[in-house]
C-alpha cells in the first residue's frame, strides 16, 4: 500500500484539516468521517467550523453510547450511522443529530439499553427501523 494518498481523496474541513474518509473521528473509536459526511454515496462537507465541531462532539457521544451496547462484541459489531450530516435536511443540518442502527443487535433491545444513558439535554427515539439521536 502506498504511503502517500493523492490530495483529491481527502475531505477539506472548515478548520483547515484534511481528513481521509476512512480516518477515525476519534482515536480508538469506531466512527469514520465517511459515516458522518457521506449520505446516499454523496459527501456533504460541513459548512462551518461549528458544524464540524458538532460532528466531532456527536461522534464522541455515540462512541460512549456504543460502549453500553457493544462492550462484549467485536469492533465491527457496533452502532452504525445511517444518516448524520445532510445540510438540506432540517433534522440533520447541524451535525448534532444522527439516525443509526446496530450492526448485530435488535433495534428494540438497543433502544432499551441506551434509554437510561441519555442525558437531560439529549433525545433518543425509535423511528421505523432506526434510532434517532439528538444531542441538544
Amino acid at each position: 500500500m502506498s504511503k502517500h494518498i493523492a490530495n483529491n481523496y481527502f475531505y477539506c474541513l472548515p478548520s483547515g484539516n484534511n481528513v481521509h474518509p476512512c480516518r477515525l473521528i476519534h482515536k480508538d473509536g469506531t466512527l469514520m468521517w465517511k459515516h458522518a459526511l457521506l449520505f446516499e454515496n454523496t459527501p456533504h462537507l460541513p459548512a462551518t467550523e461549528a458544524h464540524e465541531q458538532h460532528i466531532i462532539k456527536t461522534a464522541q457521544r455515540l462512541e460512549e453510547l456504543n460502549s453500553w451496547v457493544s462492550s462484549d462484541m467485536e469492533a465491527w459489531e457496533c452502532l452504525m450511522p445511517i444518516a448524520w450530516y445532510v445540510p438540506d435536511n432540517d433534522e440533520l443540518s447541524e451535525g448534532i443529530s444522527v439516525f443509526f442502527k446496530h450492526t448485530n443487535q435488535n433495534i428494540d433491545s438497543v433502544y432499551t439499553a441506551l434509554k437510561s444513558h441519555i442525558l437531560a439535554h439529549e433525545n433518543l427515539e425509535l423511528r421505523n427501523q432506526y434510532l434517532y439521536f439528538r444531542r441538544c
